[in-house]
């Protein structure tokens, strides 16, 4: 998720408009001297000051980024320019100054009418924007003054940025302001584990995150699928259900044996007998021997031909080496879609979309699962989202009337 392009400090050499450069300085009367010449007596100063622009920011903008409080006071009180006024890519003054840290100019414009849940770029918050950044004391200021704390930008809430993330500080005040651990398949319970995050999955487990999931796609499978022996036991002690496949792994056996039910076809039921039961061990498997560049290229290839269970595998292993690549989760929904796995499918799409909610590509890929799951409303709305990040993207508009038919 991107962040508002942050002002060059005072001082800093610019071809900007002089008017923008002062206020960015937070020169007030050099800033009143140029907006008056600038408007020659006619007493339009505000819409001389709101036509002066830098890739769709204005004044308010520059002075906001800058910490510049006084220069937001004249241009919000005296002059009353748009206090919400978006740049090119859709940010406010806001989240300028939420993203440069500025709490003083941050609090005056929300005292002032500023709105903490107006959606800028792909429907991220200022909350958003706080919680990616780990400042705390922003988080919990917005929060004091009111913004929703389950905002959503693209099915992603803050409590998903601060999972994906890793910002614990941040997750621990969301959930003091009771945001929702249930939302959507891909919860923050499940993008915590996608990136093995253990100090966010124990608090989410803390907060009463749901740690059942959705039919069979639990975060225990989901931590035996990644691989997160570490993860087992806080899981389970919350209540987790045992009887899950592993992936070969003896310590996830030797934890998981004593509290899961007999599987009839493993004969010797014990550690060794089930992991001799297993096909292949992960140390005998090449695949765990490959590096990650060439893990992409052979999944590719194993795409190519049409051999998807490889293909999956591939990727399971290179996301072991890069649980924040995104493309690899979209890589393997593809693959899950393709052996007729919806859910799998589903649950990858919508953790690639919450890494990556600036991707038409990720919006694409959830679409296609929900057409397959015949959910053509959240297919639709998929779709939408993708043409609002790429106008006229030919792929996705495509399938739009397709899922409208």
């Amino acid at each position: 998720m991107a962040s508002p392009p942050l002002s060059r400090g005072p001082g800093a050499p610019s071809q900007r408009p002089l008017l923008l450069q002062a206020a960015a300085d937070g020169d007030l009367r050099l800033f009143k001297r140029i907006a008056s010449t600038l408007d020659g007596g006619k007493g339009r100063l505000r819409e001389v000051v709101e036509a002066l622009k830098e890739r769709g920011g204005g004044a308010l903008h520059r002075a906001a980024g800058n910490g510049m409080t006084a220069v937001c006071a004249y241009l919000v009180e005296e002059l009353q320019v748009d206090i919400d006024a978006d740049d090119d890519s859709g940010h406010a003054p806001l989240s300028y100054a939420v993203c440069a840290g500025f709490v003083h100019t941050v609090s005056y414009l929300l005292d002032h009418g500023a709105n903490s849940d107006k959606p800028g770029e792909n429907g991220c918050t200022a909350l958003h924007l706080a919680v990616e950044e780990g400042d705390c004391e922003m988080v919990k200021l917005l929060l004091m003054k009111g913004a929703d704390v389950d905002s959503s930008c693209s099915y992603v809430t803050p409590l998903h940025v601060a999972a994906l993330k890793n910002q614990a500080g941040a997750m621990k005040i969301l959930l003091d302001y009771h945001a929702d651990t249930y939302f959507t398949i891909c919860t923050p319970l499940i993008a915590a584990l996608k990136v093995r995050s253990l100090i966010c999955v124990k608090l989410l487990i803390k907060a009463g995150a749901d740690i059942k999931g959705v039919g069979t796609y639990t975060p225990l499978v989901v931590a035996a699928i990644e691989g997160l022996t570490d993860f087992y036991e806080c899981l389970m002690e919350a209540g987790a259900d045992p009887d899950v496949p592993d992936e070969n792994r003896r310590r996830d056996v030797e934890i998981l044996l004593p509290v899961t039910s007999r599987i009839p076809s493993v004969h010797d039921w014990s550690v060794d007998g089930i992991i001799t039961h297993v096909n292949r061990n992960v140390e005998d498997d090449p695949v765990y021997r490959l590096k990650p560049a060439e893990l992409k290229l052979e999944a590719s290839r194993a795409y190519k031909r049409k051999d998807y269970v490889t293909a999956t595998k591939l990727y399971s292993v290179a996301l072991n080496h890069d649980p924040e690549d995104a493309t690899l989760y979209s890589n393997r929904s593809i693959c899950w879609l393709k052996m007729d796995e919806g859910m799998n499918a589903l649950l990858d799409a919508q953790v690639c979309r919450t890494m990556r909610s600036d991707w038409p590509k990720a919006c694409y890929r959830e679409g296609a699962v929900h057409m397959f799951l015949k959910d053509y409303e959240k297919a639709c709305d998929a779709f939408l989202d993708g043409l609002k990040l790429e106008p006229g993207n030919i792929e996705i508009e495509n399938r739009l009337r397709y899922a409208n038919i």
